[in-house]
C-alpha cells in the first residue's frame, strides 16, 4: 500500500490539509501523518489534532518526522504558496531521506520549489509515487508502537538464544552485534541520546 504524509500550514490551509487527508483516502493511500487532522487542542501556536497520541511538541514533530521517513511521498499544501517554518523543516527533511514530495502549486519560496515535484492534481501524485521504485522502510517506533515493541521483542528472543549458546552457532558476539544494529534501526535510535 502506498503511504503518504501531508504537510503544511495548520493554520492557513487546515481545511485544505483535511481534504488532502480524506481524498487521499479514497484513493486508496494510507495517510502516515495526520491521520486524523480535526484540531483537539492548542499549546501556543501549535496546533494539535486528533492523531496526535500526546500532547508534546517535540513527540508530535518526532513522529511527523518519522511518518515522513517512512512515507512514499510527502504531499505539501499550499495553495497560495506560503510553507511556514514547520513545513519547510519537512521538505528539507524529505529531501534528506529522498522522500519525493508533491504539490499542486510552487511554494513562493525559490529553494523550496527546487525540491518539490508539482502535479496537476493529487491522484497524479500518487500515479507517480506508484511508479516508482519503493524504497525498504519501515515504520518507526513513534509511528506504530505496537509493531515496533513486536520486532524488537523478537530480535531480544534471538539475543538471548545467542547469548546462553542455545543453538550452538556461529560467534555470539557477531550475532548479538547485528542484532543491535537492527534494533536501532528499526526504533531509528540514535546511537547516543543527548
Amino acid at each position: 500500500m502506498i503511504t503518504a504524509v501531508v504537510s503544511g500550514s495548520f493554520h492557513r490551509h487546515m481545511d485544505a490539509i483535511t481534504k488532502a487527508v480524506y481524498e487521499l483516502a479514497t484513493l486508496s493511500v494510507r495517510v502516515l501523518s495526520p491521520a486524523d487532522p480535526r484540531v483537539v487542542a492548542m499549546q501556543g501556536e501549535f496546533l494539535f489534532v486528533a492523531s496526535d497520541r500526546v500532547r508534546s511538541v517535540r513527540l508530535v514533530q518526532d513522529r511527523h518526522l518519522d511518518s515522513i521517513h517512512a512515507a512514499n511521498f510527502l504531499w505539501l499544501v499550499c495553495p497560495d504558496g506560503y510553507v511556514g517554518q514547520s513545513a519547510s523543516m519537512e521538505i528539507g527533511y524529505a529531501a534528506g531521506a529522498g522522500v519525493p514530495i508533491f504539490a499542486t502549486r510552487p511554494p513562493a519560496d525559490l529553494t523550496l520549489r527546487e525540491y518539490v515535484g508539482i502535479v496537476p492534481t493529487l491522484a497524479e501524485a500518487v500515479r507517480v509515487a506508484m511508479t516508482r521504485p519503493q524504497p525498504l522502510r519501515s515504520e518507526g517506533v513513534l509511528i506504530n508502537p505496537h509493531a515496533s515493541i513486536e520486532e524488537v521483542h523478537q530480535v531480544l528472543e534471538r539475543i538471548e538464544i545467542a547469548l546462553t549458546n542455545q543453538d550452538g552457532t556461529g560467534d555470539p558476539a557477531l550475532l548479538v552485534h547485528r542484532e543491535m544494529t537492527g534494533i536501532q534501526h528499526r526504533l531509528r535510535l540514535p546511537t547516543c541520546i543527548q
